[in-house]
């Protein structure tokens, strides 16, 4: 303990000075609520933020929208090859063609170099 705690029980002693009536706390809820006011009842009012009708309309007009780009995008012409890109490919295709070597070819290469 401290001085200023020992100086303090000194003078007030040790005794609790704050004291409860008694059966303060046995009633206590009730004596609070009859002192607080009392709410007024009202009926709840409900109110549709957005109708059926509007809610079918909208579903519409989304599955129309997703037709209609699915359709779009469909119908969009595809870039076509330029003539270079053409020749090239078929440059491509000619010597692809003429590297392809099968097994069999191979095998009478060898046989044939004996």
């Amino acid at each position: 303990m401290t001085n200023e705690e020992i100086k303090l029980q000194e003078l007030a002693g040790k005794e609790n000075p704050f004291r409860i009536p008694s059966g303060y706390f046995e009633h206590f809820d009730e004596r609070l609520l009859a002192r607080l006011p009392q709410p007024a009842e009202q009926p709840r009012k409900t109110i549709r933020l957005m109708p059926r009708l509007w809610r079918y309309a909208a579903a519409v007009v989304f599955v129309a929208g997703v037709g209609a780009a699915m359709l779009w995008n469909r119908n969009t012409a595809q870039p076509t090859a330029t003539t270079a890109e053409l020749a090239q490919e078929e440059y491509y295709n000619d010597a692809l063609d003429y590297i392809m070597v099968g097994n069999m070819e191979i095998a009478e290469y060898l046989t044939e170099a004996d």
